[in-house]
Parts: structure tokens; C-alpha cells; sequence
């Protein structure tokens, strides 16, 4: 085939704020080269931490840049090579790889393919692999979980929080105590979490200890440094703690003196100490198991569990957004923030466009969510009359923006409305610290108001055309 299609590419390691390094590119149509592969058109792509930690250069294993990134998406089968006798030409697959997946169209061995139950859609296959068995591997693997235990889970609004509290309630009487901002609190309570912590305001590890004197079963961390030591002491005699990640050591700009400082108050026991207090303590990582050959037997038996989990309704996979490839930094920025209620679903810009406007609501929300949480972290930062001014510039702005013509094309129409809410979320960033000292409305407010309902009078429009 002579098309081209499109990649993103990680070009280098940098935690640049302008994500450079991270870029969309043309590649030829790939070629099936062995018996054993097939070529999946992709539909949609998962967005995890560990591709945040792959552009700063912190994830181990490292591949060698240029390459693309990206562990799971889902799609449809364009080729199969002679020896492929299980998958035909448009079948619905989910797949798999340590890297290579945010593509349009991939080549790989028909062992990195799973057939999609009936019912579900590419958003929900693209998801399922990661998050889900991170969190069912975490818990009936290596913590063992069983009735009647007591666990904590880090940032239970995310991906594989949110995954691991809907598995959690697999198992009778488990009680999960989840950490979150205020904002997400409803959502993780909706999904299973029975008493939510505001790790922003609240300290967690007295919190923990007001619900539970004499401590608890189990804690899933994916901040390691500091929050290491501070679980390990949570947990009571036949404890176990997994730690599978190092949310705390990255940002948004890679900092090595922050990830040093991070690294170094990590948790360090000794084996006598583990004796003594009758702990356990273990690491999980999924990047080195779906490299390991004698892990294929073990993920295949985990992940059928999963989809006969989710063809039960066991499994509610939570989605947050959906971006564009070409919006990867926006993406990337979203999850950096822990904005994120649920999994960041990329999609290539060619399905994005044939797709309905449906997708400018759902930036829509997911950017509105990001203004919430932002109003209250700004409240105790800013000027007061710079952010009136810059409030009132680009209220005045929207304003003006809103009375133009409409864009053409649906693809277009998706980048036009997203570029407008991103400047509805500075100006919130701006304009509260005014709000809340004065009391009084503004210009900036009335004219942010008048702006407001003109862009979703728009939405709503482009939504029902």
C-alpha cells in the first residue's frame, strides 16, 4: 500500500513544558513481514503514567529514541498473515505492546491480539488493558486481597484507581478508603470508595488512623517516595503494600532535584525489619512483564478473567476525555495535573474527523472539570487586579470570538470550540482570587458570563447538527 499514516513520535527525553519532544509524523503504511502478524487499523488508545515518565526519560525499561509510545489501544483487522488462522480481516481486536500502539495503523505478532466481547466499544478496549490489569494483577496476585480487608488506594480517581476500587467490590466486605480531591470525591464515591480523603487539604495518614486505631490490610501506591514509608507504617501486622509507580517523583517539567529528593526518602527496610513486624512488601511492574516470556501463560488466564468480568458488568470502565493525537501535549498536560476522573482515551485525527460532534462536548466537559478543580487550587494565589484585568481582556475576547462565523469541517469545528475553553480555563485560573475577596461583580464576570452562555448556546447547536 502507498498511504501514509500518522505516528506520534518521542523524538527525546525532556520534560520540556512545550512538549516538543514529542511530535506527529508520516510513516509509510507498515508490511506484514512473518506468518505470524496482523495489521490493526487503530480506532482508540489509552493514555497511562508510565508515558508520562516515558517523555522525562524516568521509565525503566528505556527505549531508544525516536520511537513511538503508547502500551494499548483497540481497532480492526486490516491483513493477517498465512499463518494467522484465528483472526480474520475485520475482526475487533484489542492490543498490547511495550511501546508502538499511539498509531494509526500497526503491524505486530498475532500474541499481542485479543478479540473484543460483543458490545464492547473501541473507548472501553482501548482501556481495559492497562489500568484493569494493573489493578486486578495488584490485587489477586501479588497483595492477594480477601474478605473483609481494608485497603487504600492512591489517587482512586484515576485509571487504575478507579479500576482497582471496582475490583475491590469483587470481594465481599472489603472496605476501600480512596484518596482524591474534593471535586472528584462524588465520582469515586459513586464507584465504590467508602470514605474519601482530600489529600490536598486533609492529612491522609491521620485520617487513616482516625478510621482504623489499629491500622490497615492493604495499600496500592503509585507515589513511592515519602508516601512509601507513610503507608508501610499504616499497615497493620499481615499487611502487605504494593508499590507500582512514582506518581510523586515526576511533574509536569522533569526536575531531577525533585526526583532525587523523592527517591531519597523512599522506603528502605531490611529483611530483619519485615521479620519483626510481620509485613509484607512487594513491586509491580507491567512494562518488564509483558516483556517476559514466561509471563504469556499467566496474562492470558488475567485477562480473560477481566472480559468475562466485564461481559457480567463486574467491569465499568470510567473515561475522562478524548483527544486527538495531535493534541497529545493537551492530553499529557490533563494527566499531569491529575485533572483526570477515569482513562484519557487518544484517538487518531483521521477518526476524530469521521466521528460526530459529539467529541467537542466531551473536551468540553472534561475541560469545564479541569476549571472547577483549578478555581479552587488559585483561590490563594494571584492579584487581584491582574486577574481582573486579564479576566476582562479575554471575556472581551470571547465575546468577539463567538460572533464569527462557524468553522467548516467537523474537524475544524473540534479544534475551534477546545481552543476556546482552554481560554475560558485561564481565565478562571485568573479571575476567582477577585471573586471571592471583593464580593462585587465585575465587568470581567458579566462579560465572562455573556461568553459562557454564547459558547454553549454554540456547543449545544453543533452537538444537534
Amino acid at each position: 500500500m502507498s498511504e501514509k499514516i500518522k505516528a506520534i513520535v518521542l523524538t527525546s527525553t525532556s520534560g520540556s513544558s512545550d512538549f516538543s519532544n514529542l511530535q506527529l509524523k508520516e510513516e509509510n503504511y507498515p508490511k506484514i513481514e512473518s506468518d505470524d502478524q496482523v495489521i490493526v487499523r487503530v480506532k482508540a488508545s489509552g493514555l497511562n503514567f508510565a508515558e508520562l515518565m516515558q517523555r522525562q526519560g524516568f521509565y525503566k525499561p528505556a527505549s531508544k529514541t525516536p520511537y513511538t509510545p503508547g502500551f494499548e489501544a483497540a481497532g480492526v483487522v486490516e491483513e493477517i498473515g498465512t499463518g494467522v488462522t484465528d483472526f480474520q480481516v475485520n475482526d475487533r481486536v484489542i492490543i498490547y505492546n511495550g511501546s508502538g500502539m499511539w498509531k494509526e495503523v500497526i503491524c505486530l505478532s498475532r500474541s499481542n491480539l485479543i478479540k473484543m466481547p460483543d458490545g464492547m466499544s473501541f473507548e472501553d478496549g482501548a482501556a481495559l488493558m492497562v489500568n484493569y490489569l494493573t489493578a486486578y494483577q495488584i490485587l489477586f496476585r501479588m497483595v492477594n486481597i480477601r474478605q473483609g480487608d481494608k485497603v487504600l488506594i492512591h489517587m482512586a480517581a484515576g485509571g487504575v484507581g478507579f479500576a482497582a476500587t471496582q475490583l475491590c467490590k469483587t470481594v465481599k466486605d472489603v472496605t476501600v478508603i480512596g484518596t482524591a480531591s474534593a471535586a472528584k470525591h462524588e465520582a469515586i464515591t459513586q464507584n465504590g470508595v467508602a470514605h474519601c480523603i482530600d489529600y490536598t487539604k486533609e492529612d491522609y495518614v491521620q485520617e487513616v488512623k482516625k478510621l482504623f486505631p489499629l491500622g490497615i490490610d492493604v495499600v496500592l501506591d503509585p507515589l513511592n517516595g515519602e508516601n512509601a514509608i507513610k503507608g508501610y507504617e499504616l499497615l497493620k501486622p499481615f499487611g502487605r503494600i504494593c508499590h507500582y509507580g512514582a506518581a510523586s517523583i515526576t511533574s509536569e517539567s522533569r526536575s531531577f532535584v525533585n526526583a532525587f529528593k523523592a527517591w531519597w526518602k523512599c522506603l528502605s527496610v531490611t529483611s530483619l525489619d519485615i521479620i519483626n513486624q510481620n509485613k509484607s512488601v512487594c513491586g509491580y511492574h507491567l512494562g518488564f512483564l509483558m516483556n517476559n516470556p514466561s509471563c504469556v501463560d499467566q496474562m492470558s488466564t488475567d485477562i480473560s478473567n477481566l472480559l468475562e468480568m466485564y461481559s457480567k458488568g463486574l467491569i465499568n470502565i470510567q473515561h475522562d476525555s478524548t483527544f486527538a493525537y495531535s493534541k497529545i501535549a493537551e492530553a499529557m498536560k490533563r494527566m499531569h495535573s491529575r485533572q483526570n476522573v477515569g482513562k484519557i482515551i487518544l484517538k487518531p485525527d483521521s477518526e476524530i474527523e469521521k466521528e460526530s460532534p459529539r467529541n467537542v462536548e466531551e473536551v468540553k466537559v472534561a475541560t469545564e472539570d479541569k476549571v472547577e478543580q483549578t478555581q479552587s487550587e488559585q483561590s490563594q494565589q494571584g492579584s487581584q487586579q491582574g486577574g481582573e484585568q486579564k479576566a476582562e481582556e479575554v471575556a472581551r475576547s470571547e465575546i468577539a470570538e463567538a460572533h464569527r462565523e462557524p468553522v467548516q469541517s467537523e474537524s475544524e469545528q473540534i479544534e475551534h470550540e477546545t481552543s476556546k475553553l482552554n481560554v475560558n480555563d485561564d481565565q478562571a485560573k485568573s479571575e476567582n482570587v477577585s471573586i471571592e475577596q471583593t464580593g462585587e461583580k465585575s465587568l470581567a464576570e458579566e462579560a465572562q458570563a455573556d461568553a459562557n452562555g454564547l459558547t454553549e448556546s454554540q456547543l449545544s447547536e453543533n452537538k444537534q447538527n
